[in-house]
C-alpha cells in the first residue's frame, strides 16, 4: 500500500498548518453566527422533527400530533444526536451545532484522508465545497456521514498495514455507524477501503505474486466482515423492503455535477467549479500532480456509480448527485500536487483563497439578509398558540414571475432552487402547534402522524400556491401562513381575516373553511 509520510503536524512548520485549519473552520462556521435558524432548504424540517423527538411523550400538545416510530432506519445521524442536545441547549443553538457538523466533517474528513495518502496543505481547498448543494439543500444526514466516512477511511489508510487489527476493528465499529448516519455515506467508506484493498491485490498481481489470489480472498473476506453488519440492518430496514421505480436523468449528469458548486451567484459557482475540475487536471499535465492508486480507483468507482445511478430511488431525490459530491471532495482528499516550486504553489493558494473568500462572504451577506425574513415570519405567528393548526402557501414562479425574476437571492440559490419552502416548520418549532409539512416517511424518518391530523396533512398536501388555496378545502385549520407575502395580493376576505401582515409574511385566519 503506498506509504504515508509524515503527518501535516511533523516538522518546524506544524504550527503554522494546525492554525490554518484552525481558521479554515472559524471561517466555515462565522455564518452560523449571523442567523439563527439557517436558510438551508429542509434543515426547519429536520429541526422541527428533531423537536418532537426530544419533548415527546411529556409535551402533551404535540402528543396528540405526533408519536415516535423508531426502527432500522439508515438516515439517523440528526435524530439520535440532535434530541440529546435539545434537553442540554435551546432549540436553535442545538441545531445550528449540526449544521457546524456537517458542515465541518467533510472538510476535516478530507484533510484526515489527504494527510493519509501523504498531503498536506492542498486538502485545505475543499472548504470551496463545504457549502455544496447537499449542504444548502439540508441534506445534513448525508453530510455528516460523508465526512465520517473519510475520517474511518483516513485511519484505514494509515493502519491497515502497520496496525491491521486495530484498522479492522475501527472500520467494523465505523461501517453500523455509518449505516445509521445515512446509508450514501457507507457507500463511500466501502468504495474508499475497497479500492485501497483493491490496489494492493492489483500491486501483487502486477508483481507476479504467486500468492496473488490468496491475497484478494483473504482481502476481500476482510471487506465482507466490515460490511457484514450494515449488510444485515439493510436487509431489516423498510429501505430495502420500499419499492419505486428509478427514476433517469442522464441528459442532466453534467449539469447535476456542476451544481455540486451552486451557491448565490452563478458565475462564482462556475468560476468555482472550473477551479476546482481543471487544476488537478493542468498540474498533471505539467506532471505537477498525481492521484495516488488508492484515491485514483475510488475516484473511477464513483464516477462509474454517478454516470450509472439514477436521479431518484425509493423515495430518496438527487441520488446521482449525492455521488457528485463525493468525487468533488475527492478533488480535494485524493490529489497530490508535487514538485511544486514556491511561486507556483503560492499562486495556486492565492486561486483558492480568493474564490473560497468572495464565496464565504456572498453566503455570509445573504444569510444576514434571511434574518429579516425570520423577523417577519415570527412577527406575524405571534398570535399563534399551542395545539392550533396552520396552514401554508408561498408565491411560486408561476404566480409571481416579475418577483422572482428580480430574483430575492437570500430566497433561492443560483440554480432556482427555492430555500424557503419550509420555514413554516417555525409553526411546530417556536408555537407547537401543527403544520402539514413535517417529514414522517416511515422508511427515512423515526416519526408519525396521528390522526386525525395525518389524514389533514394529506388531504391539503404541501405548502401550494395561492390559487390553489382559494379553491381549497381547508376545513381543520384555524389559520394560514402566506410566505412571499410581498409578491401577492391579499387573500379575499370572504374566507380570510388578515390578522397580521409584515413583508415577507402574512397569517389570516380562517373564516369561512370551504368555498360554498
Amino acid at each position: 500500500m503506498h506509504r504515508a509520510v509524515r503527518p501535516p503536524g511533523a516538522g518546524g512548520s506544524c504550527q503554522v498548518w494546525w492554525a490554518a485549519l484552525a481558521g479554515l473552520c472559524a471561517i466555515l462556521v462565522a455564518p452560523l453566527f449571523v442567523v439563527d435558524v439557517p436558510p438551508l432548504l429542509d434543515y426547519p424540517n429536520h429541526l422541527g422533527r428533531i423537536f418532537v423527538l426530544a419533548s415527546l411523550p411529556r409535551d402533551t400538545v404535540l402528543a396528540r400530533f405526533y408519536a415516535p416510530h423508531w426502527s432500522v432506519i439508515p438516515n439517523l445521524a440528526l435524530d439520535i444526536v440532535g434530541p440529546p442536545l435539545l434537553h442540554l441547549l435551546p432549540v436553535n443553538v442545538a441545531g445550528r451545532l449540526l449544521v457546524a457538523a456537517a458542515v465541518l466533517l467533510p472538510v476535516l474528513g478530507t484533510v484526515a484522508y489527504h494527510s493519509a495518502l501523504g498531503g498536506r496543505w492542498w486538502s485545505f481547498g475543499a472548504g470551496l465545497i463545504a457549502y455544496n448543494n447537499c449542504q444548502l439543500y439540508g441534506f445534513l444526514n448525508f453530510e455528516i456521514s460523508l465526512g465520517l466516512a473519510l475520517l474511518f477511511a483516513a485511519s484505514w489508510m494509515r493502519w491497515r498495514e502497520a496496525r491491521p487489527v486495530r484498522a479492522i476493528v475501527a472500520a467494523a465499529i465505523g461501517a453500523p455507524v455509518l449505516f445509521v448516519c445515512h446509508m450514501m455515506g457507507l457507500i463511500f467508506f466501502a468504495a474508499l477501503i475497497g479500492s485501497a484493498e483493491l490496489y494492493i491485490v492489483y500491486r501483487g498481481v502486477s508483481a507476479g505474486s504467486k500468492v496473488a489470489i490468496r491475497t484478494a480472498a483473504e482481502r476481500g473476506a476482510i471487506l465482507v466482515l466490515v460490511l457484514f453488519i450494515p449488510g444485515l440492518l439493510y436487509a431489516l430496514s423498510a429501505l430495502e423492503q420500499l419499492h419505486g421505480d428509478a427514476l433517469f436523468g442522464m441528459a442532466d449528469k453534467v449539469g447535476h455535477f456542476l451544481a455540486v458548486f451552486v451557491n448565490y451567484d452563478l458565475r462564482l459557482d462556475l468560476t468555482a467549479a472550473a477551479v476546482t475540475i481543471w487544476l488537478p487536471v493542468l498540474l498533471v499535465l505539467l506532471h505537477r500532480g498525481r492521484m495516488p492508486g488508492p484515491a485514483g480507483i475510488a475516484l473511477v468507482l464513483l464516477t462509474v456509480a454517478y454516470i450509472a445511478s439514477p436521479y431518484a430511488w425509493k423515495g430518496t431525490s438527487g441520488l446521482d448527485m449525492r455521488f457528485a459530491v463525493m468525487i468533488a471532495f475527492m478533488l480535494f482528499a485524493g490529489f497530490l500536487p508535487v514538485r511544486l516550486t514556491f511561486w507556483p504553489g503560492v499562486a495556486v493558494a492565492v486561486v483558492l483563497a480568493t474564490i473560497f473568500t468572495v464565496r464565504m462572504g456572498l453566503l455570509i451577506t445573504v444569510w444576514a439578509t434571511h434574518a429579516h425574513d425570520l423577523r417577519d415570519l415570527r412577527t406575524v405567528l405571534a398570535q399563534v398558540q399551542p395545539g392550533q393548526t396552520v396552514y401554508v402557501l408561498s408565491a411560486g414562479p408561476d404566480e409571481a414571475p416579475a418577483y422572482w425574476k428580480a430574483n430575492p437571492s437570500w430566497r433561492r440559490l443560483s440554480n432556482g432552487v427555492r430555500t424557503d419552502t419550509h420555514l413554516g416548520a417555525l409553526v411546530l418549532l417556536e408555537h407547537r402547534a401543527f403544520w402539514p409539512g413535517e417529514f414522517d416517511l416511515p422508511a427515512q424518518q423515526p416519526i408519525r402522524t396521528l390522526e386525525p391530523f395525518n389524514s389533514l396533512a394529506h388531504r391539503t398536501g404541501l405548502p401550494r400556491d395561492r390559487k390553489a388555496a382559494i379553491a381549497s378545502d381547508l376545513c381543520g385549520y384555524d389559520y394560514l401562513l402566506m410566505t412571499e407575502a410581498d409578491a401577492m395580493p391579499r387573500l379575499p376576505p370572504s374566507r380570510f381575516r388578515l390578522v397580521d401582515a409584515q413583508g415577507f409574511a402574512a397569517l389570516y385566519a380562517i373564516t369561512e373553511c370551504a368555498v360554498r
